[in-house]
Order: structure tokens, then sequence, then C-alpha cells
């Protein structure tokens, strides 16, 4: 009677063991269990969140379609504040003509120069919004007004560029349009009749097939649409090559991803902001090939440039020469300048310290005097050589459900994209802002590692929010979502780089004057070499192939001919 009772609780323990494991399996399939347990502080609610106890299977686990429906997740919610908006047209209608807004004066804001705490002067915020329509002014006042304004080029001007805050405004959604049909479709993605107020033609089949799956979804995801003659509704968008999703808005750099919720994507009412943050040192070029990928997807560009070399050698400021003479006009309107004046403690003798310290200034720097930030905007830092691809960026901007951190696959290339080297540069680069701040501290270098789980804010983070944060990358290495194009300059670039780089990643070839010899850098261009003297076997790269090179430069190959073919390339091939 007793082994009785013991094989009739050994049975109900088995079985609430197998009942608990089909239960959680899918909050095991959306974090690696063996990551989970190698955490410093493993944390058995990241397990379970996810799961269909606290969600419903037809909903997606970081988004809804409907906001009040839906859980808020992965810091992406769907904001709704009347209140916010009625007191932000209020202020609108107040502010003073040519773009100025008076503000209360923000308290000093302590910013770290080696040991030292300095604080922060007082600021003016600078209304960048080229929609922003002015009041009507008293044409006397607004002459006494620009008499009074410092000249671009002035003293002033210049040091005032660098404490203007920028403020961040929304956009109109103007990204989706809706079918006769009720389906809401991504426009650049979709396939447009030829004739207008005509659908796309499909072939019967697909027309079934459409026509099945919203029989199947219709009850559980969705806006209910009106019935088609055949009693069907139609919420499937007809997709252009690259695109894909019901709304084809999710692109090829996702669909290939290893994003664990590609079936919980959902586009957003209001678009996130992006913010883009890169330092720069004299990547002119490619500043202006960015500005012309992304001038579409991101809302500010975040400049940092510094009077100080990686080495710690003075240099003049020429970014900020060409913004005040015009060569950003096109662009200008979206950028933040952000001026490091100073060189860290301890730079010159370990060059990582002043390679860490650029990405913290400019973090910080920059979060610090963009006002109107959300908790869901999101902020992507790079060197000024990665250049992400607009339609990653942009997939970003519109759409909930992703996790994060995120990375980015780009193509790699080498002096040239004629180079093109194997594989892909995977680089984590970015994250919302409510990431940013919590888990790592507001400082870029920090998201730029990978050991997000093990910082200390991540585990109360991921508690508040009740969130799971799993890392994964835009693109693969066979789909890359960017380049990045290594010392991709004249040779005259190619020595000023040498002569600036940090005092830390060795050799550092600057050291040797054999290595800066124009001519010696001319040949290492023409055969793909490196400067240790070995020379890699590089496939070749054709110009004709999808992603060699982003699309201005492809555009404007005559201007940057240096970067799309071997200048010094000879006719035999050598």
């Amino acid at each position: 009677m007793k082994m009785r009772r013991h094989r009739v609780f050994l049975l109900c323990t088995v079985g609430l063991c197998v009942i608990s494991f089909l239960h959680y399996y899918k909050a095991l399939h959306y974090v690696s269990l063996l990551r989970e347990l190698s955490a410093p502080y493993p944390n058995i609610k990241s397990f379970i969140m996810a799961s269909g106890f606290f969600w419903k299977d037809g909903d997606s686990p970081l988004a809804s379609v409907e906001p009040e429906q839906a859980p808020e997740l992965l810091r992406t919610p769907l904001y709704d504040i009347p209140l916010a908006h009625h007191l932000h047209a209020q202020r609108e209608e107040n502010e003073p003509a040519l773009g100025f807004k008076e503000t209360k004066p923000v308290d000093p804001i302590p910013v770290e120069r080696g040991d030292a705490q300095l604080p922060r002067p007082k600021q003016e915020v600078l209304n960048l919004d080229p929609n922003a329509q002015p009041p009507v002014v008293d044409v006397s006042e607004r002459q006494r007004q620009r008499a009074a304004a410092p000249h671009p080029g002035s003293p002033e001007a210049i040091s005032d560029l660098h404490r203007r805050a920028f403020v961040l405004r929304d956009q109109p959604n103007t990204y989706f349009i809706r079918t006769k049909a009720g389906a809401r479709c991504f426009r650049q993605g979709t396939e447009t009749a030829e004739r207008e107020g005509h659908s796309p033609v499909a072939k019967p089949a697909q027309r079934q097939l459409l026509f099945k799956e919203e029989e199947q979804e219709g009850a559980t995801t969705g806006p209910r649409l009106p019935k088609t003659k055949r009693g069907r509704r139609l919420v499937r968008c007809v997709c252009r090559p690259g695109w894909h999703g019901p709304y084809c808005g999710v692109p090829t750099v996702v669909q290939h991803s290893n994003l664990p919720t590609k079936d919980r994507l959902t586009p957003r009412e209001k678009p996130r902001r992006t913010i883009n943050a890169i330092n720069v040192n004299h990547e002119f070029d490619l500043l202006h090939v960015r500005f012309h990928e992304l001038a579409d997807a991101v809302d500010v560009f975040v400049v940092c440039e510094s009077n100080f070399t990686a080495y710690g050698d003075r240099r003049p400021l020429h970014f900020l020469k060409q913004l005040l003479n015009g060569t950003y006009d096109y662009v200008r309107h979206k950028i933040l300048y952000v001026f490091l004046d100073h060189f860290p403690d301890g730079g010159r003798q370990d060059g990582w310290i002043a390679d860490d310290y650029l990405r913290t200034f400019l973090t910080r720097d920059s979060v610090r005097r963009i006002q109107g930030l959300r908790p869901d905007d999101v902020f992507i830092i790079n060197d000024a050589d990665e250049i992400p691809a607009y339609e990653g960026v942009l997939f970003l901007k519109l759409f909930d459900g992703w996790t994060e951190p995120f990375a980015i696959h780009m193509r790699k290339s080498l002096y040239g994209f004629f180079w093109k080297q194997p594989g892909s540069l995977e680089v984590v680069s970015g994250c919302t802002v409510a990431m940013l701040r919590a888990v790592y501290e507001t400082d870029g270098i920090k998201l730029r590692r990978r050991e997000y789980y093990t910082m200390p804010g991540f585990r109360a983070y991921e508690n508040e929010t009740g969130h799971i944060l799993v890392q994964w990358s835009l693109g693969s290495p066979v789909h890359f979502a960017g380049w990045h194009c290594s010392w991709c300059f004249r040779p005259e670039g190619i020595y000023f780089k040498l002569v600036s780089a940090q005092n830390g990643d060795f050799p550092r070839w600057g050291d040797y004057e054999e290595k800066k010899d124009l001519n010696y850098i001319r040949d290492l261009i023409r055969t793909g070499g490196w400067f240790d003297g070995t020379v890699q076997e590089y496939p070749l790269a054709d110009p004709k192939e999808h992603m060699y090179a982003p699309k201005y430069l492809m555009r404007n190959s005559k201007k940057y001919q240096y970067m799309l073919r071997n200048p010094y390339r000879r006719e035999g091939g050598g």
C-alpha cells in the first residue's frame, strides 16, 4: 500500500514537470538557457515572463496592433498623451521668431575632465526644425534681431554652437497607406498598380492564399475589415522584391536576420525618432555618404569633433569650418555639433583610454542636449567608417516588436569598396534611449561591448520592464545591413590617419617612417596588402553586385572614383 502511494506521488510529480516544461517552452525559445545560467545573477523571472501564462497566444511579447490591449514591452510603447501634446502646441505658439526658444536656465551638469568636475554653462535652445512656422513679427524687430545675432563665422557663433540644444519633433507618419480592403501597407515596399485606383493583379492561387490567411488570422489580430464579395477579407499587401511581412515593411536585412520575434512585428502609429552618433576626424567623404544614405531615416546626426587627435596632438577643427561655410547646408538642420575641448588623462600612455572616452563624451553630451527624447527613441552609435543601410534604420523607426540591443552586419572593405574582405563585421550599435540610460549609464563605449547581460543595471532594467532582452543583428554574414570601409582615403588621408592613431592598438604603424611614405601607401592600395607585409587574397569585387557600396556613391561615381575602383591597379591586373 505504501509503495502504491509512492508510485502515485512519483507519477504526479513527473506529470507536473512535463506540463511545466511545455508551458514555459516558449519562453525558453526566446532566451538562451546557457547565457541565462552563466549570468552572475540568474533570474527565473526572465524565463517565465514571455510564456502564454502572462501573454495570450495571439499577442506579441513586444507590441500589439491595439495599444490598449498590448503589454508595454521592450521599452517601445505607443505613446498617447493628449495633455502633453496640448501643452506642446501652446508652447510652440509662444515661440519667438528666428527659430529660437526661450527656456528657463538648466542646472549645471558636471562633466568629467580628468579628476576634476567642471560645471556645464547654461545654454539656450535652438529650434532646428525646418518645418517650424515662425509667428508673424514686426519687420523692424526682425531686422534688429538679425543685426544683433552673431555672424556664423564669428568667435561668438563658434563658441555657442556646441552648447545649443536640439529639439526633437514628431514627423507625420506618411510611410504607410490603407488599401480599399483596409490593409495597412508600407508605401516603399508595396507593389502599386499601373493605373490609379486599381489594385495589383495577382494570380488566382496567390489570391486564394491571401484570403485563406485572413480567415485564420482575422479572429486574433488587427481590426475587423469589410468583407469582400466572397465573404473573405484581404489584409495582406503585395510586396516588392526585398520587402517582406504582412505589411511589406520588413526589409531583407531583417527577414534574414536572427531576430527571434519576426512573427510579432507591428507598425507603429507614431514613428520613433532615431539618433545617429559618430566621432569624426577627417572622414569627410564618408560623412557625406552617411548623410545622404540616412537623411530620410535619421532625425538627428550627432557629430563629435575634438581639437586633439586620438594620439593627443592638437588639430584644427575641419568639420566645424565646413559646417559654418555651408558645406553641409543640405542636412544642417539635422546636425548636432559636439565639441570635445580636452584630452583625457592617461590617454597618451594608454590609447584605449582616449578611444573609449571619445564615445563616452559623445553619448553623454548629446543625450543631455537633445530635448524631447522619449524612452523608446533609438540611439545608434557608429565609427565614421561604419555606415548602416537606410532600410534597416527605417525598420527600427517604424516597427514595434524587435528586441534590444541590436548589432549590424556590415560589408568589410579595405582602402576602398573594391577590396572586399571575407565575411562581415558585426558591431553592437544601438538600443532604445531607455536601455542606454538604465543599463549602459549613457555611455556609448559600454553599448559597443557585448557584455550587457553582466552589467549591474541589466537585471534591474529587465525586472522593471518585465521583458526579455535578447541581442540580435540586422543582416547576416551574407546579407549585409551596412558598410565598413576601413582606411578608405586617398594616400594623404591614410598618412594622416597613421600619425593620428591612438597609442594602444599596436603595432602603431605611424611610428615607422617607411610606412608613412606615400609611394608605399599607394602600393598597399594597389595590392590590398597590409602594413605588416602580408597580402590577402580578397575576392574580386564586382561594382554590379548587391550592396557593393552605398547608393549615393554609385550615383556620384566620378566624384568618388578613388573609393569605387582601384586607382593604382595596373592594366595587367597587378
